[in-house]
Formats: structure tokens, sequence, C-alpha cells
């Protein structure tokens, strides 16, 4: 049957091509040549959430495309400033195109765009919520097992699993900045700074053959043990490629080896294992090498203690053109220096509890709460979702530090104490997951405020209940 003879019998019947267009589970919708809306099917009321459906009959889509938008229903393309225009745009130019976007309520829809020889046009829309999730749940998955691997090499760190997620992020909001200004536009694409930011999490992974009496020395390590140290660069490369080959090459793993390999490399020449300089240098090695220093700089280790955010700024200006390329070096700088705009919570020395470690701590977590409020702002929803991940991570950590502390001074009220703990993590991970499964689009102002208030009210109130049975020598 030829397709003329298809479309006579179909015309023959328009009931039934009515129940037909009914029971797909496609919305569609589809436009004359003036692109006015000349039919559409039950799906597409659902899929869209309209209740009546006359009143589009004959209607601009332009029209109903501005709605949409007016009432928060293109929540997806109300970043996008000139959404409606290019649409406009594309179905003039006779183009065929595709997008994905997310309902209010977390339906995921996938819309494809046909011109007719009409001179029409055609929607189609497919929810793929489902695909969605469970695409989601395998890169979280992922990134879970990039994060248990990393932490066999950083579990003798003080802040377990910390450090690496504080990496990632400074690596992808730096990935991030220079795609926005056009830089290695061969390289820079979302799904490489996804990537690469996962992988940077497994930079040190190669330490974990490190002897301890190497990785913590307190004094200037002799030929020996530095050449012992370095070594971990190699190792973790060679771990890697061997786990990136079991698991079909997975890109994670291949780009964690060659950041293992590379991030101590210097952009002069003057690094280790192989002396590369400059361009030689993988983009994923330059970007972490600067990320991992900056980290290490601001972080307490049991050989140091941490620096002043400006006093490493200041160090790592100093470095570009040596240990550091230039122009990732200026978009890095870029990032810390516009992290803070925001300041939900600001330290006050009454917050003291009296313990350095969990002062720190607790600078530490105002910090991150400061940085969230300040990339919602931005609505980057991808800097937003590691910013979640690094507070519960930290959060869990800095909770399971101070309980064991006031565990061995014999504070009568730790139980009480923890159940505070569990109940906060518990919201946040909820919170979470209504982030990260779009049926919270956004942290809104209420989240932000509850997370001020509750930390600042509990190292305020509950935290200074147990100071008095902190002795000195605990900040030893």
């Amino acid at each position: 049957m030829d397709t003329r003879t298809f479309t006579t019998q179909l015309t023959n019947h328009p009931e039934q091509i009515c129940e037909v267009f009914d029971h797909l589970d496609e919305g569609i919708v589809w436009l004359d040549e003036q692109f006015r809306i000349s039919g559409f099917n039950q799906t597409y009321l659902h899929l869209l959430g309209f209740n009546e459906f006359e009143p589009l009959i004959g209607r601009p889509f332009n029209d109903l495309l501005q709605q949409m938008h007016d009432s928060g229903e293109l929540i997806e393309q109300a970043e996008q400033e000139n959404y409606i225009a290019d649409s406009l745009r594309r179905m003039q130019n006779r183009e065929r195109w595709q997008l994905t976007r997310v309902r209010p309520n977390g339906t995921v829809l996938k819309v494809n765009c046909r011109p007719l020889a009409s001179g029409g046009y055609v929607f189609t829309y497919t929810d793929i919520s489902g695909e969605s999730r469970a695409f989601e749940e395998l890169r979280r998955n992922a990134k879970a097992t990039v994060v248990a691997f990393a932490n066999f090499s950083e579990h003798r760190d003080t802040d377990t699993g910390a450090h690496v997620l504080r990496v990632a992020r400074l690596v992808g909001e730096t990935a991030r900045l220079l795609q926005r200004r056009g830089f290695f536009p061969e390289i820079l694409d979302d799904a490489y700074i996804d990537q690469v930011a996962t992988a940077s999490i497994l930079h040190d992974v190669g330490k974990i053959a490190t002897p301890d009496r190497i990785l913590f020395k307190a004094g200037p390590l002799d030929t020996s043990e530095r050449n012992t140290m370095r070594q971990h660069a190699a190792d973790g490369a060679r771990m890697l490629t061997q786990a990136s080959l079991l698991m079909d090459n997975s890109r994670y793993l291949a780009l964690g080896a060659e950041i293992a390999l590379t991030h101590h490399e210097w952009y002069d020449g003057n690094g280790y294992p192989n002396g590369l300089a400059g361009e030689e240098i993988p983009l994923s090695g330059r970007l972490c090498a600067l990320a991992d220093v900056f980290d290490a700089l601001t972080s307490r280790r049991p050989y140091k203690a941490p620096w002043k955010i400006l006093q490493a700024i200041e160090q790592i200006r100093n470095l570009s053109g040596t240990q550091f390329d230039p122009v990732v070096v200026d978009a890095f700088l870029e990032v810390v220096e516009g992290r803070n705009q925001v300041k939900l919570v600001e330290w006050h020395p009454r917050m003291s509890v009296g313990n350095t470690h969990i002062d720190e701590q607790h600078q530490i977590l105002i910090d991150t709460i400061n940085q969230l409020a300040n990339a919602e702002i931005q609505n980057d929803r991808a800097i937003v979702a590691m910013i979640i991940d690094e507070l519960i991570n930290y959060t869990v950590f800095h909770f399971q530090y101070e309980e064991d502390l006031i565990a061995a001074a014999g504070y009568p009220d730790l139980e009480q104490h923890r159940r505070i703990h569990q109940g906060f993590v518990r919201w946040i991970r909820q919170v979470r997951e209504e982030f990260t499964y779009r049926t919270r689009y956004q942290l809104g102002s209420e989240i932000l405020g509850y997370l001020r208030d509750w930390l600042r009210n509990h190292i305020l109130g509950e935290d200074q209940l147990y100071r008095p049975f902190i002795h000195e020598e605990e900040n030893a």
C-alpha cells in the first residue's frame, strides 16, 4: 500500500483517526503555515497540564508559549532569554530540532519539532521521566563509585572525602567559566565538564601506596622520600587505566587516569612525572592542578594549619605561568573570588566552642552554605547539585567528628545531640532527592533560610552546651 492510498483510507475515517491520535503515548500538536494551532491530541493536554482544549484551536503558538512562560511552566526555557524568539526563527527557517524540558512537577519531556510539507509544523512530546531518572541514578552511582575509590587513598586525611568533592567543584566551576568565555571549544562541552569534574575526584588515588611516614612527614622530604612520593602519579594512572578497561573503557576512569598522571606537571615543564609543558599537559590535568593546590593550601592537614583564602589566592597568582596555565588561573581566580558575594551566615567569635578543629569545621560549613546561596542566585543547577553533595558529605564527617569528641569528653546529652544531627542529615538528603529529580527546580528562600537558621542556632545553641566538657588539651 503506497502512502497516497493509506492517506485516503485515513481521511475516510476521521473519527477513528481522532481516536487513534488520542490513544498515542506521545503528545502531538500541529500548526498551520501561519503557526496557529490546528490540532492536538488528548495526550498533549495531559503532558502539558491543560484542563481545557477548545480555546487552543486557532491561537498563535507564540501566544501559547508566552502564556506558558509567564505562568512558570517553561522552567528550563525561562533561563534562556530569547527562547520564544528562537523557536519562531527555527520554524520560519523550516528547521528540524529537538529539546528536552522539565515541567514544574518534575516530568521530563522530549520535544521533537518538524516542518510539514503543507507549510505548518508538528511537535511531538514524549514523557522520558523514567529514562531520565534511570540516567541520573546511573550518573550518581558512577560518582559514588568514584568517590568510594578515591576515599581509599584519602581516608587518612582529616576531612575524608570532602577534599575531593571540593576539588571536583572547583574543576567544574572553572571549566564552565572557560566554556562561557569561549576557551578550548574543541574540548569544553557540557558532557566533558561533567566528566572531568567527577574524574578529578580520583587525582590522588595513587597515594594509597604511599607510606604514612612519608605522606605525613612534618619536615622536608629527602631525595629518596621525594621520589617515593612522586610515584603516586604513575601508580594512580596505572590503577585507573586498568579499572577503565575492566569497566568497558569508562570515561570517568579514563579521564581520572589522565588527571592522576598529569596534575603534578608544571606549565613551565618543571613538574613531574614526565616534565610536560604548556598544552602538552591535558586540560584536565591543568584544571585539577589548580584546584588541588588551592584546596590543599586552605585545608587543615595533620602536618599543617590552613592558609587564609587571600593568602592562597596570592600564591596561585604568583605561580601563574610557571606552575599553572595563566588562562586557567584567570578563570579559576574569578570563580574563587566570586564565591562569597552572598553571605547568609557570618562567623562570629561568640560561635566558638573552644576547640580549634570544631571551630574550623563550623566555618567550612558556613562557607559552604554561603556558596550554595551564591550558586542559587546565579541559577546554576549543576553547581548547586555539587554543593549539596559536598554539604552532605562534610556534614556527616563533621557530625561524626563532633560526636566522637564529646563522647570522649563524657558529655551526658550525647544521644540527644546525635538525634539532632541525624534529623538534619535526613532533611538535607530529602532536599537533594527533590532537587536531583526536579520536583524542586530551585532550592528557594525557604530552604536557604532554614539552612541559615539551623546552622546558626545549632552552633550558638546546642553546640555551646558541650563546651564546658572540652578541655584545653583537645585543641592540640
